[in-house]
């Protein structure tokens, strides 16, 4: 009885096992299946020619909880940033190397030097020369400069001679912001005035446009201050008299003179000049480089004594001062 028993059972097992095996196989077939599709050849490292390599879901994405990239992941642009960057390093070196040779080559560029309108810039100090400061100075006219401007800005007369006059170089800025080196000829009764008013205007960064000699105009009046030129001495009458002009002393000076126009009145009727500065004769409103009793140059002149074209009555000389 009991052998039958045990008969039995191990039947039973048996045909239990045999259906187990036999549901089992067509998984089992699959899964061999699904990972034979993609799988590289280890010799080769390629895929079974006709077949792809499956795309899997390995793209670095942030974390679900913080929004972050893990360590190591990289972001979408890197590769161009990467190579930007070496691109820029490569440059940097390059130019590193070009300066290096361009110092060694003695190419070292040399800074801004500060701009000159002189026309007697070459010739060697006077001894008589007194510096105010840098830039600023006065002497006496040398033989070359008398020479110069005889028949220009001098004639032979009884009212002045060139002992009375000075030289003077200054600094100033002009309507572009460069530092410029300009020349005055004047009385030499006012040169320490000039030296001084002309190295505050130049601390203040005033601008002028241009400080050149008459004698570069050919003494004309009407073509210096057409060019907007700040000049002082030119042996010269008054405009439209036969009395001379405080210029002819080396007493007075035009400033900015196309900004600052001369203004008369003939036979009732405006004349201004220069040509074309006709709309700066209307002080209503005052604009860059025209002179009012506000401004920087109106206060410096008229501290240091000089009196102010634009305060006469019967005309009006807005670019003159004068000092009696």
């Amino acid at each position: 009885m009991k052998k039958n028993t045990i008969i039995r059972l191990t039947i039973l097992l048996l045909l239990i096992a045999t259906l187990t095996g036999v549901l089992l196989l067509p998984a089992l077939v699959s899964n061999d299946a699904d990972l034979s599709v993609g799988t590289i050849d280890p010799t080769t490292g390629q895929a079974p020619e006709g077949e792809d390599i499956p795309v899997t879901d390995t793209e670095d994405k942030p974390d679900e909880d913080t929004g972050l990239m893990s360590a190591g992941a990289s972001l979408p642009g890197d590769e161009a940033y990467a190579d930007a960057a070496l691109t820029q390093d490569a440059k940097d070196a390059q130019n590193a190397d070009d300066s290096a040779a361009s110092e060694e080559n003695g190419n070292t560029p040399e800074p801004a030097e500060t701009k000159s309108d002189l026309l007697f810039g070459d010739l060697p100090p006077h001894p008589d020369r007194v510096t105010l400061r840098e830039g600023f100075f006065k002497e006496p006219l040398s033989d070359t400069i008398c020479k110069t401007i005889n028949g220009v800005s001098y004639h032979e007369n009884d009212t002045i001679t060139y002992e009375d006059l000075s030289y003077l170089q200054v600094l100033y800025v002009d309507y572009e912001k460069n530092t410029r080196t300009g020349e005055l000829i004047c009385n030499k009764k006012i040169a320490d005035d000039l030296l001084e008013i002309f190295s505050e205007l130049y601390d203040a960064g005033y601008e002028i446009c241009r400080i050149r000699l008459i004698d570069e105009y050919g003494g004309d009046d009407d073509a210096s201050c057409a060019d907007d030129n700040t000049s002082c001495f030119n042996y010269r009458v008054v405009q439209g008299t036969t009395h001379l002009s405080n210029h002819a002393k080396g007493l007075a000076i035009d400033i900015n003179p196309f900004y600052n126009p001369y203004v008369t009145y003939p036979d009732g009727k405006e004349r201004i000049s220069p040509p074309g500065s006709e709309p700066y004769a209307d002080r209503s409103s005052i604009g860059p480089h025209m002179i009012d009793e506000n401004d920087l140059c109106y206060r410096l002149f008229t501290e240091h004594g000089f009196k102010w074209g634009g305060h006469w009555k019967s005309l009006k000389d807005y670019q003159h001062f004068e000092k009696p």
